[in-house]
């Protein structure tokens, strides 16, 4: 997945760098802007959940109201 790609899931989602961390359960968002600015490569399983958050078939919302 390229780093725009990644980013357009995300903004998509209207997740924040810092929700989209926490919905991953990664304990630092930075992870998250590095895969966005492509000095990270973005793991299968991570390109895997954005793919499934694209598609509606997990939803943003509900995942972090579970989480809150």
């Amino acid at each position: 997945m390229t780093p725009e790609t990644f980013k357009a899931i995300r903004k998509r989602a209207g997740l924040t760098q810092d929700r989209l961390a926490r919905l991953l359960r990664i304990s630092d968002s930075r992870t998250v802007r590095r895969w966005e600015d492509g000095s990270r490569s973005v793991s299968g399983p991570v390109s895997f959940l954005m793919e499934l958050l694209d598609a509606g078939t997990i939803g943003a919302a509900s995942v972090t109201q579970e989480m809150a």
